[in-house]
């Protein structure tokens, strides 16, 4: 089965090198605008096509960036305050969701579509599903055009600089950044030894793990020049991490979707099977990735990257 959200975080478009380069003499208040300008630009031109094109990859696109940004300002927490950081957070996080309300969507015809071992059974359900599909990308341009995205980005931006610029930093912006990578990692040790040790965990913690390994993988992006990632779990294993995690994330995702709209579908049997195949996927997958959870995880005992600095 192949990865259909989780493979566009890897395109060139979307990769660590579309950040700016930090640098070791930098402030952070420097770090902080290298980093961010080109994911306002990455916005600007996301937010462009939606207003003269229903392109869904620019949606999807736009969702990553914003859950960069958001990953950005947990970083910058430390500095900037933690109530205004986690407010700006969670309206990345609406406006992420509101761009990704039709690739998911295209993740249930996908699944239902390339999986199933008697297609035909879906396709009229797929026919039902097309339509809802359209309907989302509609809300998902008006949404995304109504909130006024680049207004919103430069606000954050503005008072996060103001911020900054009026502080003294007495610590190099390398220990900054792995004492905040350390931190990151941490919660992803945490959260799976609390996954693999619980023989009854559900998708919530494998949940948890996902948006923890995410946030440490987009940090490692950001300040890869400042630190010296040595033995440890780096940015190739967390993005197969991320994959795996991802499909089953799919998954878990399409089987909700298709619950809360088997009413507006109306294909009763047609639902009542393909929820019976997401469920065996899920079963399926979830074996897949406790595995390869407990074969990585003794990456993270390694001291890394806070053993060491560029």
């Amino acid at each position: 089965m192949r990865d259909v959200a989780s493979a566009q975080e890897r395109t060139p478009d979307n990769s660590g090198a579309r950040h700016g380069t930090v640098l070791p003499d930098m402030s952070p208040a420097v770090a902080f605008s290298t980093l961010v300008t080109p994911m306002v630009t990455q916005v600007a031109q996301r937010v462009g096509t939606l207003s003269v094109s229903a392109d869904p990859e620019s949606l999807h696109k736009l969702r990553v960036v914003l859950r960069r940004l958001r990953s950005l300002w947990w970083a910058y927490e430390p500095l900037i305050g933690e109530s205004r950081p986690k407010r700006q957070r969670r309206e990345f996080k609406a406006l992420a969701d509101s761009a990704g309300q039709t690739r998911d969507w295209d993740i249930l015809k996908h699944l239902l579509a390339e999986g199933a071992a008697m297609p035909q059974s879906f396709a009229t359900l797929i026919e039902r599903i097309d339509h809802l599909r359209g309907d989302a990308l509609l809300h998902s341009r008006a949404a995304i055009t109504a909130a006024n995205v680049d207004a919103i980005l430069a606000q954050a931006i503005a008072a996060v600089m103001l911020q900054l610029d009026a502080r003294s930093f007495d610590e190099p912006l390398a220990v900054f950044a792995a004492s905040r990578i350390a931190l990151a990692k941490k919660a992803l040790r945490k959260r799976m030894k609390r996954l693999l040790m619980d023989p009854h965990a559900g998708y919530a913690e494998f949940h948890d793990v996902r948006i923890a390994a995410k946030k440490l993988r987009y940090l490692l992006e950001f300040f890869a020049p400042l630190i010296d990632n040595g033995n440890g779990i780096g940015v190739v294993e967390l993005t197969q991490m991320q994959d795996e995690l991802g499909k089953l994330n799919d998954i878990v995702s399409s089987e909700s979707l298709l619950l809360a709209h088997a009413v507006s579908l109306g294909e009763r049997r047609g639902v009542d099977d393909a929820l019976a195949y997401l469920r065996y996927l899920k079963g399926n997958h979830t074996q897949s990735v406790d595995a390869s959870l407990r074969a990585i995880s003794d990456m993270l005992a390694v001291r890394s990257p806070e053993s060491g600095m560029k």
